[in-house]
């Protein structure tokens, strides 16, 4: 996926150079732009003393277009849809679901008990789109009391990502216990964060549940002097159907972001210190600001809008697995009735009040 390209000055990256980054952009379809832009993700899940690989890809626009289970097994799709696949054993003993909406991507297995999930795993995605992947290991375990834990043992980040794994955090109440491992990742502007959890519920037919699943949402950030931004800079990302759009704009003293040209037709509203472009005939938005603070730094902000696609044609994806009669997901983008669609509804508001619809 094309991105940003933002000219910074060597005291905001820790060198003596100027440099030119290529950055992330939004992606407008069901899933966020960031999300989006991994083209997916690959996880290995400890699971009834072996090990699952899951292996989940994304086109441009965050569709899912294959999922593959290794080892296959018992396995078969109950449900197949561009943002939802569904895999249960034959037996009824584990279930897998892979989500892709908003700006979430996961795969959650569920079991009848924490020991089924009791090992290491491995998680790998091209977290920012830069055409290398990030590693991640960890470890599944029990508590002397029973409750579960995960810790997350190493990473292996791709050139240009930072990272920082806060203390797993741990919760026990009436209706079970879980414990959550995170990996932050930061990259030119954008973060991302993968969580880890597994816990055990009081009721249920599949109690224990092991879930991974990385969240990002369209924000990019800068700050630093008016200096260190000023320049040339793009934006570039997706339509619902794939076309790509891009536009351009200058960062100009004494303290504006201007816009320049876009690929196709748009229109433009100035904002205080920056400006919102909306191409004509979507919903496909993006505001730039660039907001005075404290002294003399300024901070450079990229939100995008993204477009919820109703109505978008999207093929259903292929799975490696024999597929239950009536499981495709109707091949298009829209409201499939699942949870995840209020989180996604939530997120796409939680733009600092920007673009309410």
């Amino acid at each position: 996926m094309q991105g940003s390209k933002v000219r910074l000055r060597a005291a905001l990256m820790g060198t003596s150079l100027m440099v030119l980054l290529a950055l992330p952009a939004a992606v407008f379809a069901n899933t966020s732009g960031p999300i989006a832009q991994t083209g997916g993700m690959t996880a290995t899940l400890p699971l009834m003393g072996s090990s699952l690989k899951v292996d989940v890809k994304l086109d441009v626009v965050g569709n899912i277009t294959t999922v593959d289970l290794d080892p296959i097994g018992t396995y078969e799709a109950s449900k197949v849809g561009p943002h939802a696949v569904t895999f249960d054993s034959t037996d009824g003993t584990t279930q897998v679901k892979i989500k892709a909406k908003g700006d979430k991507l996961s795969i959650r297995a569920k079991a009848g008990s924490l020991a089924a999930f009791i090992g290491s795993g491995t998680w790998s995605a091209d977290v920012f789109g830069t055409g290398a992947p990030t590693n991640v290991a960890y470890t599944v375990g029990a508590a002397p009391d029973g409750t579960p834990t995960v810790k997350i043992d190493s990473v292996t980040p791709a050139a240009g990502v930072t990272f920082v794994t806060p203390a797993p955090e741990t919760k026990t109440g009436d209706e079970g216990s879980r414990a959550t491992a995170k990996v932050i990742f930061s990259a030119n502007g954008f973060m991302k964060t993968l969580k880890i959890t597994v816990g055990v519920s009081t009721e249920g037919t599949h109690p224990a549940s092991l879930k991974i699943e990385l969240s990002g949402k369209d924000r990019q950030k800068f700050s630093g002097p008016l200096a260190d931004l000023l320049g040339a800079h793009m934006w570039s990302g997706h339509l619902c159907d794939g076309t790509p759009v891009s536009f351009t704009y200058d960062v100009v003293d004494p303290g504006t972001a201007v816009f320049g040209s876009a690929t196709a037709p748009a229109t433009v509203k100035t904002h205080g210190h920056g400006f919102s472009v909306r191409f004509d005939g979507t919903k496909t938005r993006v505001m730039v600001l660039l907001v005075p603070q404290e002294g003399t730094t300024w901070t450079l902000k990229v939100m995008g809008k993204t477009d919820h696609c109703r109505g978008t044609a999207a093929v259903d994806p292929t799975v490696n697995t024999p597929v239950k009669p009536g499981a495709g997901g109707g091949g298009h983008n829209g409201n499939g009735g699942w949870a995840g669609d209020q989180n996604h509804r939530d997120g796409n508001r939680d733009i600092g009040g920007w673009g309410r619809r």
